[in-house]
């Protein structure tokens, strides 16, 4: 069964707690890969390089920055392929990670949707063919307008369809229910378990989608098609990467 582990942060880490992370990985990575239950993963860039967007009425509504005005976010992801359960928790509680940051781990409702060669280019850094995007969104008890859920669902997997047909989507699909959220701590050597969503809101992650774009227009011209933009909220976020890296150097040159 497919899961995400999303990673939470309040902002950036330590210096120190980065070097032990780093010197950690190499060995992580090898054993998960081994195992095959450690598919795809990577880091988010910060909230305030994202921007929501909305569709209401026909008119595409912009705001720069995330949906939520939290101190905690999301930082970035893994995604996970494992028998149950159990053995998501056991491979999040062994990452570097954990030890410093909480995961939530929920299951993609429906399977997940990968692209390849694009997905294997995502999760090895290599962003030549166009900057990573994430598209989260953001649910609530009360819809914009009334929503058919299966029509939606339809909608939205054709809209994949259609981002794969053309070279622009990379992996992604719906998400569990907030219930089906599980949050996990490592400390002192133990794996801490709470039940539900990390983050204490009202709304809550539906779907996640990756998608590879020229620029933050194109992303938020992806955003604004996706069909549930028009009953709820799409965070588009850019993944950290060398390209994303060297556009904010030259951003900071021109200022």
């Amino acid at each position: 069964m497919k899961y995400l582990g999303f990673v939470v942060t309040a902002g950036p880490m330590p210096a120190e707690a980065v070097a032990e992370m780093n010197a950690g990985f190499p060995a992580y990575f090898a054993e998960m890969e081994a195992r095959g239950v450690r598919l795809y993963g990577r880091e988010l860039d910060q909230p305030d390089r994202g921007v929501t967007v909305r569709v209401r009425n026909g008119e595409t509504l912009v705001a720069d920055g995330p949906f939520a005005e939290t101190k905690e976010f999301i930082g970035g992801f893994d995604v996970l392929d494992c028998a149950d359960l159990d053995e998501a928790i056991e491979v999040e509680s062994k990452s570097p990670v954990a030890k410093f940051l909480p995961f939530e781990v929920r299951p993609f409702r429906d399977g997940l949707r990968v692209a390849e060669p694009q997905a294997a280019a995502f999760d090895r850094q290599d962003d030549a063919a166009g900057l990573p995007y994430l598209l989260m969104a953001w649910a609530s008890a009360t819809p914009a307008e009334p929503l058919n859920e299966q029509a939606v669902r339809q909608e939205s997997e054709a809209w994949r369809q259609q981002l794969e047909a053309g070279g622009g989507y990379i992996l992604g699909g719906a998400l569990g229910g907030p219930e089906t959220a599980t949050t996990l701590r490592f400390r002192d050597g133990e794996t801490r378990l709470s039940d539900g969503p990390f983050l204490d809101l009202e709304e809550f992650i539906t779907s996640i989608d990756v998608v590879s774009c020229a620029d933050r227009e194109q992303a938020v011209a992806l955003a604004a098609a996706h069909p549930l933009a028009r009953y709820y909220a799409i965070e588009a976020r850019p993944f950290y990467g060398q390209a994303i890296h060297a556009q904010r150097l030259l951003e900071e040159s021109q200022e």
